[in-house]
Protein backbone atom coordinates (compact mmCIF):
# COMPACT_ATOMS: atom_id res chain seq x y z
CA UNK A 1 0.00 0.00 0.00
CA UNK A 2 1.56 3.50 -0.81
CA UNK A 3 -0.97 5.43 1.30
CA UNK A 4 0.85 7.82 3.07
CA UNK A 5 3.84 7.85 0.61
CA UNK A 6 5.09 11.15 -1.03
CA UNK A 7 7.96 11.78 -3.17
CA UNK A 8 8.56 14.30 -6.35
CA UNK A 9 11.72 13.01 -9.00
CA UNK A 10 12.61 15.14 -12.09
CA UNK A 11 13.78 12.28 -14.10
CA UNK A 12 14.69 14.07 -17.52
CA UNK A 13 17.00 16.82 -14.88
CA UNK A 14 14.63 19.71 -16.63
CA UNK A 15 13.85 21.71 -13.22
CA UNK A 16 10.23 20.19 -13.33
CA UNK A 17 8.50 17.14 -11.63
CA UNK A 18 8.02 14.38 -13.81
CA UNK A 19 4.41 12.19 -13.72
CA UNK A 20 4.90 8.67 -11.81
CA UNK A 21 2.99 6.37 -10.43
CA UNK A 22 3.88 4.37 -7.45
CA UNK A 23 4.14 0.83 -6.89
CA UNK A 24 4.36 -0.86 -3.27
CA UNK A 25 6.60 -4.09 -2.50
CA UNK A 26 5.72 -6.88 -0.33
CA UNK A 27 8.82 -5.98 1.60
CA UNK A 28 7.92 -2.56 2.46
CA UNK A 29 10.11 -0.62 -0.33
CA UNK A 30 8.60 1.48 -3.17
CA UNK A 31 9.62 1.97 -6.60
CA UNK A 32 8.54 4.86 -8.38
CA UNK A 33 8.19 4.70 -12.41
CA UNK A 34 7.83 7.20 -15.24
CA UNK A 35 6.92 6.92 -18.82
CA UNK A 36 8.87 9.45 -20.31
CA UNK A 37 8.27 8.79 -24.34
CA UNK A 38 3.91 7.82 -22.86
CA UNK A 39 5.02 4.37 -24.71
CA UNK A 40 3.11 2.90 -21.93
CA UNK A 41 6.25 1.26 -20.67
CA UNK A 42 8.45 2.91 -18.05
CA UNK A 43 11.72 4.30 -18.82
CA UNK A 44 12.53 4.89 -15.27
CA UNK A 45 12.41 3.04 -11.80
CA UNK A 46 13.23 4.39 -8.39
CA UNK A 47 13.88 2.17 -5.59
CA UNK A 48 13.16 3.80 -2.24
CA UNK A 49 14.09 0.92 -0.10
CA UNK A 50 13.14 2.45 3.33
CA UNK A 51 9.98 4.80 2.03
CA UNK A 52 11.58 7.76 3.41
CA UNK A 53 10.41 9.62 -0.24
CA UNK A 54 14.29 9.81 -1.44
CA UNK A 55 15.41 7.35 -4.15
CA UNK A 56 18.29 4.80 -3.20
CA UNK A 57 18.74 3.54 -6.92
CA UNK A 58 17.20 3.63 -9.74
CA UNK A 59 17.11 2.34 -13.32
CA UNK A 60 17.03 4.26 -16.67
CA UNK A 61 16.05 3.88 -20.14
CA UNK A 62 17.50 6.54 -21.67
CA UNK A 63 17.52 5.11 -25.53
CA UNK A 64 13.27 3.77 -25.04
CA UNK A 65 14.40 0.48 -26.23
CA UNK A 66 12.81 -1.35 -23.30
CA UNK A 67 16.56 -1.96 -21.78
CA UNK A 68 17.39 -0.29 -18.66
CA UNK A 69 21.15 0.54 -19.48
CA UNK A 70 22.13 2.92 -17.09
CA UNK A 71 21.61 2.25 -13.03
CA UNK A 72 22.67 5.17 -10.37
CA UNK A 73 22.93 4.85 -6.74
CA UNK A 74 22.35 6.99 -3.72
CA UNK A 75 25.97 6.29 -1.94
CA UNK A 76 25.61 8.36 1.17
CA UNK A 77 21.05 8.20 1.39
CA UNK A 78 20.36 11.88 0.81
CA UNK A 79 18.31 11.67 -2.70
CA UNK A 80 21.21 12.66 -4.73
CA UNK A 81 22.40 9.69 -7.44
CA UNK A 82 25.84 10.44 -7.36
CA UNK A 83 27.53 6.71 -9.07
CA UNK A 84 26.26 5.57 -11.91
CA UNK A 85 27.28 2.32 -14.08
CA UNK A 86 26.01 2.04 -17.39
CA UNK A 87 26.00 -0.72 -20.93
CA UNK A 88 25.74 2.31 -23.70
CA UNK A 89 26.24 -0.32 -26.47
CA UNK A 90 23.94 -3.15 -25.09
CA UNK A 91 26.34 -5.64 -24.63
CA UNK A 92 25.28 -6.66 -20.53
CA UNK A 93 28.88 -5.53 -19.95
CA UNK A 94 29.51 -1.88 -17.56
CA UNK A 95 31.40 0.16 -20.46
CA UNK A 96 31.05 3.86 -18.07
CA UNK A 97 31.56 3.85 -14.33
CA UNK A 98 30.90 8.35 -12.98
CA UNK A 99 30.82 9.26 -9.70
CA UNK A 100 29.73 12.81 -8.78
CA UNK A 101 31.46 13.55 -5.51
CA UNK A 102 30.16 17.21 -5.16
CA UNK A 103 26.85 16.29 -5.86
CA UNK A 104 26.55 18.78 -8.97
CA UNK A 105 24.96 16.80 -11.76
CA UNK A 106 28.58 16.39 -13.50
CA UNK A 107 31.00 13.49 -13.38
CA UNK A 108 33.97 14.71 -11.58
CA UNK A 109 35.72 10.68 -12.41
CA UNK A 110 34.82 8.76 -14.89
CA UNK A 111 36.23 5.34 -16.30
CA UNK A 112 35.09 4.14 -19.58
CA UNK A 113 35.62 1.50 -22.40
CA UNK A 114 35.39 3.69 -25.76
CA UNK A 115 35.91 0.47 -27.28
CA UNK A 116 33.26 -1.84 -25.94
CA UNK A 117 36.27 -4.33 -25.59
CA UNK A 118 35.79 -5.27 -22.06
CA UNK A 119 38.89 -2.75 -20.71
CA UNK A 120 39.07 0.31 -19.72
CA UNK A 121 40.76 2.79 -22.10
CA UNK A 122 39.69 6.47 -20.34
CA UNK A 123 40.09 7.68 -16.96
CA UNK A 124 38.87 11.34 -16.37
CA UNK A 125 38.95 12.97 -13.00
CA UNK A 126 38.38 16.49 -11.85
CA UNK A 127 40.61 16.06 -8.76
CA UNK A 128 39.74 19.81 -7.36
CA UNK A 129 35.83 20.26 -8.35
CA UNK A 130 36.17 23.23 -10.16
CA UNK A 131 34.29 21.66 -13.42
CA UNK A 132 37.54 20.86 -15.68
CA UNK A 133 39.23 17.79 -16.16
CA UNK A 134 42.81 17.91 -14.44
CA UNK A 135 43.42 14.58 -14.89
CA UNK A 136 42.72 12.44 -18.46
CA UNK A 137 44.42 9.48 -19.40
CA UNK A 138 43.84 7.35 -22.34
CA UNK A 139 44.93 3.67 -23.35
CA UNK A 140 44.24 4.06 -27.10
CA UNK A 141 46.87 1.47 -28.09
CA UNK A 142 45.67 -1.16 -25.58
CA UNK A 143 48.86 -1.78 -24.24
CA UNK A 144 47.92 -0.87 -20.88
CA UNK A 145 50.12 2.01 -20.61
CA UNK A 146 48.23 5.27 -20.34
CA UNK A 147 48.95 8.78 -22.06
CA UNK A 148 48.36 11.30 -19.45
CA UNK A 149 47.14 14.83 -20.31
CA UNK A 150 46.83 17.21 -17.58
CA UNK A 151 44.63 20.87 -18.76
CA UNK A 152 42.35 21.69 -17.23
CA UNK A 153 39.98 20.40 -19.68
CA UNK A 154 36.24 21.13 -20.01
CA UNK A 155 34.02 18.48 -18.62
CA UNK A 156 32.17 16.90 -21.49
CA UNK A 157 29.42 15.56 -18.86
CA UNK A 158 28.23 18.48 -17.69
CA UNK A 159 24.83 17.81 -19.34
CA UNK A 160 24.81 14.24 -17.83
Amino acid sequence: MTEGYDTHVDVDGDGTWDHHTIHANEDGSVDVLADMNHDGRPDFIGHDHNRDGLIDSSEYDQDFDGRFETHMTDTNDNGWQDHEVADRNDDDRVDLVGIDRDEDGVFDYVVEDNNFNGHADSVIADHDLDGYYDFVARDVAESGSRAVVVDDVPDPYASH
